[in-house]
């Protein structure tokens, strides 16, 4: 478990100060990204990322860009984080971590925009943050920290966004191939007890069987996510229809059942 979030420090006392603070203004927030995946995949021996960053995205939930300015504010006062230069959402936490603060919520526009200024006019375009909202976990870190962190379904949808908006952002694709490779170590005892109907529409004797078993499960939980939005789920579906893999075959297959 090399890789497992549990382990780093200085993620820790982030999170402890970040989580006070946003705590002061009421504000709700969740981790994704990198940290997110890292956190699933280290659950289990064997299961670790493939690739390791001590890059940290958080989605908070905001009402408007004046209430973010002001978190920011605070963020920066206590002297515990830094700007960045031409970013508006990302900041350091003691010279050691690189933190991206990802607006959604009320915030978001009637198109799904959100727009941040001063000094200048930053715009954003995030969707799925608040339709994974509900599906988060909560995480204990110890030290009686408590965080909650995007599921593992939450993470294909967002990674499947972010491929689509840059195509040649390959690892995301990567990502979630590695993923799906793991899932079934990861989730045996749910598909066993929620989804044992999965194991019988492949052929046992397929090299990819257990793939295409956890990709089919992924699709259903992914599907549950999506219902509420209309518009995401046309995106997602739209994404996986141009993928040639078996794999999305089999995630498509299950958002329909």
């Amino acid at each position: 478990m090399t890789n497992n979030p549990l382990h780093q420090p200085a993620l820790i006392s982030m999170l402890k100060d970040m989580e006070a603070i946003l705590a002061s203004f009421e504000v709700d927030f969740y981790i994704v990204g990198a940290i997110a995946r890292d956190f699933h995949l280290s659950a289990k021996d064997g299961t670790d990322s493939i690739r390791k960053t001590d890059d940290v995205d958080l989605a908070i939930m905001l009402d408007d860009a004046g209430q973010f300015n002001m978190i920011k504010d605070t963020l920066l006062a206590s002297g515990n984080f830094t700007a960045d230069a031409t970013e508006h959402i990302k900041l350091y936490y003691k010279g050691a971590l690189e933190v991206d603060l990802i607006p959604f919520g009320k915030i978001e526009s009637a198109n799904g925009y959100v727009y941040l200024q001063p000094p200048n006019i930053f715009t954003l375009n995030m969707p799925g943050f608040k339709e994974i909202y509900p599906f988060v976990e909560e995480v204990s870190f110890g030290e009686g920290l408590s965080v909650k962190v995007c599921s593992v379904e939450g993470i294909v949808i967002l990674k499947l966004i972010a491929y689509n908006d840059r195509p040649s952002r390959t690892k995301d694709i990567s990502d979630i191939e590695h993923i799906i490779g793991v899932y079934f170590e990861l989730s045996d005892e749910d598909i066993y007890d929620d989804h044992f109907d999965v194991m019988e529409l492949y052929p046992v004797e397929r090299g990819d069987y257990l793939q295409l078993v956890s990709a089919r499960v992924i699709g259903r939980k992914m599907q549950v996510i999506l219902k509420e939005s209309d518009e995401l789920r046309t995106l997602i579906t739209s994404i996986l229809k141009k993928r040639y893999e078996d794999w999305a075959v089999a995630i498509l297959a299950g958002m329909g059942d």
